[in-house]
């Protein structure tokens, strides 16, 4: 597996953060392109359903095995 990084804007993790979005989501939204809060939608209606996703439950089994042997991710 490999993990991605990206530039996240001081500007934008900061706009985020003075609306009242947590600051680890607001670097994750940030790094994503998201600048303002406005451009969330955070309603559950507009979710995925669980079982759309393709991979989630390899994913799953992965991270509970990682966190099993205490191993570090990325």
């Amino acid at each position: 597996m490999r993990c991605l990084t990206r530039d996240v804007p001081p500007r934008s993790v900061w706009a985020l953060e003075q609306a009242g979005v947590h600051p680890l989501l607001a670097q994750l939204y940030a790094a994503r392109g998201i600048t303002s809060p406005e451009e969330l939608d955070t309603q559950l209606q507009r979710l995925l359903p669980p079982n759309s996703l393709q991979g989630t439950a390899e994913a799953a089994r992965l991270l509970a095995h990682a966190i099993e042997q205490q191993h570090h991710l990325c």
